[in-house]
């Protein structure tokens, strides 16, 4: 069986930070048999590339985007606990760095703001590649009489996963101020908040589903 990677998404508890870690684990062949190394890759760093690609869609000025960047400044801020390799590696990219990245994109409207320093609530997409990296061959050709040599880099291995993460921080945290406002512990006050904030908190449940 190949690597079957898994990843945990989310944002970090002030909305401003996209958070992902590698949740894989070790290959066991009863309990997982997707796992790094053994019959799978490794996913040493010296043999293999590990690019994470991010889709945002999301509206600007009542019109859709999807927005497609590779993760940026992914080296300045991923941790790779397990050293050498990529298992377990862990990386929070802020908010502003995506939407600079993303305001550079051909197309991108006047309206859209790139100064934005919380996530959007909207579902993103995490795509990540792993390739292998051959040991760099050097490769000799005749040129007027001498040797001119070209590094080659061959990459034969390529896995592909693709996540979805839907992001309701932003709302998730409005609704909440918004329930501690309802006095619970009064029996003879209006219900209208009381029902209003049960609505919020369904509706935001149901949200986190789609």
């Amino acid at each position: 069986m190949a690597l079957d990677l898994k990843l945990q998404v989310n944002s970090s508890e002030d909305c401003k930070n996209l958070f992902i870690e590698d949740i894989t684990g070790a290959y066991s062949l009863t309990n997982n048999p997707g796992g790094w190394g053994s019959f799978n890759i490794d996913g040493n760093r010296d043999n293999y590339n590990l690019i994470i690609h991010l889709t945002v869609y999301h509206f600007i000025d009542g019109k859709q985007y999807s927005s497609s960047i590779t993760l940026p400044n992914f080296n300045n801020y991923v941790v790779y606990p397990s050293g050498v390799s990529y298992r377990g590696f862990k990386v929070s990219i802020p908010a502003s760095d995506i939407y600079s990245d993303i305001s550079l994109l051909p197309g991108m409207p006047e309206e859209f703001d790139p100064t934005q320093e919380s996530l959007e609530d909207t579902l993103y997409k995490i795509t990540v590649q792993i390739t292998e990296s051959d040991i760099s061959q050097f490769v000799s050709a005749a040129v007027i009489g001498s040797s001119q040599y070209a590094d080659i880099q061959r990459q034969n291995y390529i896995q592909q996963f693709d996540f979805k993460f839907n992001n309701t921080c932003t709302i998730q945290k409005a609704v909440d101020k918004y329930i501690a406002t309802v006095n619970l512990g009064c029996e003879d006050c209006d219900d209208t908040d009381l029902d209003k904030a049960l609505l919020a908190e369904n509706l935001l449940e149901s949200l986190k589903k789609l």
